[in-house]
Order: C-alpha cells, then structure tokens, then sequence
C-alpha cells in the first residue's frame, strides 16, 4: 500500500486525516459560530461585512455592516493579507463507500505569501505537498519526488476569526461549508482553517458532504476577529461541474497496468471554461507525474513517462478544479474548489 494510498484511506475515514499523523493536531483555538445577521442577502452580486466581534473570536457576529469587500479586478490584490483555502470533494471509490468534503486554509502577509501554493487540503489530508500543474493545457511534468511542504515561520502565519465558510444562501438549515480556526504543528503554533472530527472540535467543523454542489455559487464568509472585520462577500466561488472517469475502470482495485504500455485517462468533457482537468499519478516512493489536460474528455500519458515510476503499488488521482480570487476588506484569498476521483492500481 503507498503512502498516498495509507493517508487517503484514513482521511476519507475521518474527515479530517488520521490524528495521530503530522503535522496536523486538530488544537481548537476558538469553538462556536454565531449565525450571521443584519447582511444584505438580495444575491445583487454586492457584499456586506461587518464590524469585528466585540466579545471574542469565539462567537463571530455580523452585526452592524459598515463597509464592502469588492469583487476582485483581474488585477493585485489590494490589502495587506493574503489567504488561501482549498475546498475538496472526493465521491465514495474502492477504498470508501462514503462521500467526503474536505476544507483547508490559512492567511499570511502579503510580504511572505504563498507562491505557487493554492491546495493546502493535500498537505493534511495526505501529509504530501502535491506540486503546483503546469499552467499550460496537455502538458505534463514527468515523474519526481514530491516535495516537501515550507512551513516557514510560524509567526508568518496569521490568526484571524474562528472560521471561513461557504454557503449557498444564508438562510437557516441551508447547506454550508466550514473550515475552523485549529493549530497545526507540534505544538500548535500554525493558525490552520480546515475540517475535522477530531475530538473537542466543534460539530460543524465536520462539513455534512451534501454541502458541496456541483457547478454551483458560493458565498465565502469570513471572520475577522482582531486582524480585521468580518467579510460577507456574496457570490463569489463556483464549484466545477461534476467530474465523471470513464477509463481506466476506478471502482477495480489493485487492477494491472502495464508500465510499459500507454496509459489513457478518459472522462466526461466539462462545460465550464474556467475549470481544468489536473491529472497525477504517484507509485511506492510518491514520485508523481503531474498533468495539466485540456477538458476535452481524454489525455494519454506514454509509455515512457510510466516507465519512470517504481513498480508496484500506484495511486491515479484525476481532479476537475477551478480557482476564484477574493477580494476582502483587507486583501485577498485564493480559492481552489475541486472534485477528486481516485483510482488504486498495480503497477508492473
């Protein structure tokens, strides 16, 4: 069994990895959510936010709106933070009959940034930093060892409100997705935003997987807490259409693959111009090959690029993902939304 395939297995499980894993310790920094009020929720594509909560982190208000995030330009970010969150939904598969959704994010300053990291979940659902795709469509990166993910300093990392959320409307009992203020680290010295069912973490931080919809527009909530105002920006992520995997079969485990034969991935083409198909392929010894192909239903990786990976046990991993950028009060946030198909294979 890979070591991709070990920490798949035990995130689908529990959602939110295995705990006993680093760098993840699940420590709640802050439990409780407050449901938003006072918002303008007319869906006008506006946004409303709200003052910082005036007790504590703990119970995020959004009383007394006084101000408006902007939809982001095309241009830089304006602010000086910068975050991330990446939003994942991994549909039942050889290894799990349960559906799962999965949040990861985080702020830094703009000065440090994030590079070319946008898919934070990876690093805690499966300990591995996947390497960003090409940007370019049919390209692929051949196969090498994944990388280590730079934690930097911890004091890098900022600590805003308890949560980011995405939501479908803010009407009571509607779905919603919720990724909580929790430390990461040996001794919990990173402020991470993301799911778990890790004892003392609140309920909600364990997302209901029928939150996610395909194809569909979220708004992304916020909490400020001390770092800045709470932030209600309407309309802002889309979720990519449903990815569907016609070949090679994925519901067979451990199937043959041939290292010296072409390997044809196929799939149902989407329709959304701004999603995009990233393919990996990761053997015994997380060497990955990294595809970036076009969405039009079909990529083949040669012989030769196959060839280069350890024989055995192999992990493909075929993603339908898009990125909205996020203006807020106080900068910006990338978000990474996408739909993860698994395939477990024998190599030879």
């Amino acid at each position: 069994m890979t070591r991709l395939r070990f920490l798949a297995l035990c995130s689908l499980v529990a959602t939110g990895g295995c705990r006993d894993d680093p760098p993840a310790d699940d420590m709640p920094l802050a439990s409780g959510f407050a449901q938003e009020s006072g918002q303008d929720d007319q869906g006008s594509g506006t946004t409303t936010t709200t003052a910082p909560p005036t007790t504590t982190t703990a119970s995020p208000t959004t009383n007394s709106p006084d101000s408006s995030g902007e939809p982001w330009g095309g241009t830089e970010y304006l602010g000086d933070i910068h975050g991330i969150l990446t939003v994942t939904f991994t549909p039942a598969h050889a290894l799990s009959s349960d559906d799962v959704v999965g949040l990861a994010g985080a702020y830094r300053t703009a000065e440090v940034g994030w590079d070319d990291t946008e898919d934070l979940h990876s690093v805690f659902a499966y300990q591995l930093a996947l390497p960003p795709p090409p940007e370019e469509p049919d390209t692929l990166i051949p196969a090498e060892p994944v990388p280590t993910f730079d934690w930097g300093d911890d004091d890098d990392w900022l600590s805003a409100g308890n949560g980011m959320k995405l939501r479908t409307s803010p009407s009571e009992g509607e779905p919603e997705l919720l990724a909580c203020l929790l430390g990461a680290g040996t001794t919990g010295q990173y402020p991470v935003y993301r799911s778990s069912t890790a004892m003392g973490v609140a309920e909600a931080c364990s997302p209901d997987p029928t939150g996610w919809s395909a194809a569909t527009t979220y708004d992304v909530v916020l909490y400020g807490g001390e770092l800045f105002e709470d932030n209600v920006l309407l309309q802002r992520v889309t979720t990519p259409p449903d990815l569907v995997v016609t070949a090679p079969d994925l519901d067979a485990l451990d199937a043959p693959l041939a290292a010296d034969e072409d390997l044809t991935i196929e799939w149902e083409p989407g329709d959304d111009p701004e999603a995009r198909i990233i393919i990996r392929v990761i053997d015994a010894d997380t060497n990955v090959i990294t595809v970036h192909a076009a969405d039009d239903g079909a990529y083949t990786i040669a012989a030769a690029e196959l060839g280069a990976l350890t024989v055995g046990p192999l992990d493909l991993l075929v993603t339908r993902e898009r990125t909205d950028r996020v203006q807020f009060t106080a900068g910006g946030l990338t978000v990474l939304a996408r739909v993860e198909r698994w395939g477990f294979f024998d190599l030879f």
